[in-house]
């Protein structure tokens, strides 16, 4: 028995849930495909002649490193989407319950919080960040240690 569809709510039909899971699924082919045929050519530090080059190099392998990085946290949250919906909780706010609207669902499809809990964590941690902050020059406590 399919669910009621109404995007006006937020319970997911069948076609909703089917919807997003082919979106969640062609995300994660996507990365695993870059990075599969993505082989790149780096230089040897040895083959460097210029300082600058050097360095240039670092700031790149720097960089695709935390974009790897978030790629591959990416993932861990697609497959917690993906295993949500064969566990039937896909759709559900991972700290209230409540259901999270579709719309929210189509914009990012990992959304774990209702958009309620999403902006009570994000004040939270505006607070905590804005009381970890010291009044002496803008470092934080543990800098001044």
């Amino acid at each position: 028995m399919a669910k009621k569809s109404s995007r006006l709510n937020s319970h997911l039909s069948d076609k909703e849930v089917d919807l997003l899971k082919n979106k969640l699924l062609a995300e994660k082919e996507r990365i695993i495909n870059k990075y599969s045929m993505n082989a790149q050519f780096t230089l040897d530090r040895d083959e460097l002649s210029d300082p600058v080059d050097g360095a240039s190099i670092d700031m790149q392998t720097s960089q695709e490193l935390r974009f790897r990085s978030r790629e591959g946290f990416l993932i861990k949250k697609i497959e917690k989407a993906l295993h949500k919906i064969e566990d039937e909780t896909f759709g559900l706010c991972d700290d209230c319950g409540a259901e999270i609207n579709f719309i929210r669902l189509e914009a990012r499809p990992v959304a774990e919080l209702c958009i309620i809990c999403k902006e009570e964590a994000e004040m939270d941690e505006k607070n905590s960040f804005h009381k970890s902050r010291s009044k002496s020059r803008g470092r934080t406590l543990q800098e001044l240690r």
